[in-house]
């Protein structure tokens, strides 16, 4: 998973008389304007957020700090309105049977509450926010709130952001309000807990806090208890670890995380298990996201761990990035560049390894990866290119959101260049090129033979990382849940979303056929296909529709 655009303003240094801990020291009580002018207890320091703490993100008035403050400068400008919930009335509502069969889970990354708020991605506008009364709960099975930490010290959950509790009451108030059967989990870690101190974990270095508290079983305990009390409090139904990556060295993992994982997963599944009987309830998910890289696979055991978890969320994206110099899709469809490096290799390596089809939800990216063309004559896939722009509101070199990526091609549109500039590449993915940039994507097509290798292998379903990185009208999601839906792949005919026809090229033609004919096929409402129309094959020849081939009648 990916990381915060945004960042924390920390200031320690300008106030050197202070003593301040670098760890987020979130307590919590509410406090501020959101609740009635309610001062913080102990003297403690109420932040823009409404939240009582110790650190600089609560106490300096600069940083918006409401009560109780330490003066360091004037408070940032003012947030002004969130935008509007959706309609509820107005949301779309797939087809009762799209999630008959299979999961779709969405990540919703708790940083883009600061969309169009950073100063240093002017472009972005308070309109691209995105908060929990936005995400649409009718295009998912599970919500997958992204992300919170681990303390360095104790082992707890921690807050990622300041405002993480009260954001993860709003997602689950409102998303189960309108989807009552909906799932939602707590996703712990990301790239970003795992990656060294950096202005993302205000200094902090995370990297090696999976592995301390999976090596020790008080350590474990503690952690686990955490998890049940995170959960009960804030109403999730489970737990999703994202440690990237367990036995990683580079990343702050040791040799022993592979067997240390195991048995934390064993402990969580019995802890729960053990808690659900004791309260009568039900009993919490367990659920990993899973790394692509078979040399990442290699470092724990699938299949053992499958059997204490739910599924696996698996991370089948960041093949192709701008940290090399091969442009291509970031997920392609079937290995293109290198081998058992694509969206398919990765689900069958772990078939290989043991675990179950009904235990993996098959990642797809809401995003694009980007890179400056060396030569713009040459922006073919397989082509070179070094790092390239930042989204207007991700923030970050080499990387676009779906919906920054559909505003280029919009405007492409307008001026009636998309023709020219975007194109599909069949078992690979979209890819659109404006100025000397080139971004490599899934779109509708890419996101067609996707589905349908979930629907070949029999897997879970589908994942989505992230929520917040569609367009408003979530057309990347909708696609996903349109597909999942669709009536299923049967050469030569390719997923097709109910009431929509199918076409494949004519394996036999007659005198009169049309120029270009090809045979047509539809999916009918209940998701089975209908016979085959293949009278442009035919031409003057009989029009058999149940045929598979061209039929002749001299």
């Amino acid at each position: 998973m990916w990381f915060r655009p945004a960042d924390f303003l920390w200031a320690l240094c300008v106030i050197p008389f202070l003593s301040l801990a670098l760890l987020p020291s979130a307590h919590a009580q509410n406090c501020g304007a959101k609740y009635r002018n309610a001062l913080c207890p102990d003297r403690l320091c109420c932040s823009q957020y409404g939240s009582c703490g110790t650190t600089a993100e609560y106490c300096l008035t600069s940083q918006g700090c409401q009560s109780q403050c330490i003066n360091d400068g004037p408070p940032p400008p003012p947030r002004g309105p969130d935008p509007p919930p959706i309609d509820e009335g107005a949301l779309y509502r797939p087809p009762a049977s799209t999630f008959a069969k299979r999961d779709l889970v969405g990540y919703w990354s708790s940083w883009s509450q600061y969309y169009g708020e950073d100063p240093g991605t002017p472009g972005c506008k308070k309109a691209d926010m995105h908060l929990p009364e936005l995400i649409n709960p009718h295009l998912y099975t599970h919500i997958n709130y992204a992300f919170v930490f681990i303390s360095d010290t104790n082992y707890t959950m921690i807050p990622h952001e300041l405002d993480d509790e009260d954001l993860s009451l709003r997602l689950n108030t409102w998303c189960k309000r309108v989807n009552p059967s909906l799932k939602t989990l707590v996703s712990i870690g990301g790239w970003t807990f795992n990656d060294g101190p950096g202005r993302f974990t205000g200094g902090i270095d995370y990297s090696r806090v999976f592995s301390k508290m999976a090596a020790s079983a008080a350590n474990r305990a503690t952690f686990i208890r955490s998890c049940i009390d995170w959960c009960r409090r804030l109403g999730f139904d489970g737990i999703d670890i994202d440690w990237e990556y367990p036995g990683d060295v580079a990343r702050g993992g040791t040799l022993q995380d592979g067997a240390n994982l195991l048995t934390l997963y064993r402990e969580m599944r019995e802890a729960f298990h053990a808690e659900a009987i004791q309260t009568g309830r039900t009993e919490l998910l367990m659920t990993m996201a899973a790394p692509a890289d078979p040399d990442k696979v290699e470092l724990f055991d699938p299949a053992a761990c499958a059997q204490y978890l739910d599924w696996f969320n698996l991370m089948s994206y960041d093949f192709y990035g701008n940290w090399e110099n091969i442009v291509d899709s970031t997920a392609p469809v079937k290995d293109t560049h290198l081998p058992t490096w694509s969206y398919e290799s990765a689900i069958k390596l772990y078939l290989r390894k043991g675990v179950s089809p009904r235990q993996i939800n098959a990642g797809l990216p809401a995003y694009g990866r980007v890179w400056t063309l060396d030569d713009v004559t040459k922006n073919l896939p397989g082509d070179t290119g070094h790092t390239g722009v930042a989204g207007r509101c991700t923030g970050l070199t080499g990387y676009l959101a779906y919906f920054e990526i559909m505003d280029i091609l919009n405007a492409q549109n307008q001026l009636g260049t998309a023709a020219l500039n975007y194109h599909y590449v069949l078992n690979d993915g979209a890819y659109l090129t404006f100025d000397d940039q080139w971004v490599g994507f899934d779109n509708e097509n890419s996101v067609a033979e996707k589905v349908g290798i979930i629907q070949k292998y029999d897997l879970r379903g589908g994942m989505i990382w992230a929520i917040d990185l569609d367009t408003k009208s979530y057309e990347f999601t909708r696609a996903v849940a349109e597909h999942l839906n669709a009536c299923q792949q049967d050469d030569p005919w390719l997923p097709t979303p109910p009431g929509q026809l199918a076409s494949a090229p004519c394996t036999v033609t007659g005198p009169g056929a049309e120029s270009g004919a090809v045979q047509t096929r539809r999916c009918r409402e209940d998701s089975t296909w209908d016979v085959v129309d293949n009278g442009q094959c035919l031409g003057a020849f009989k029009n058999n529709l149940a045929a598979r081939t061209c039929v002749g009648d001299y």
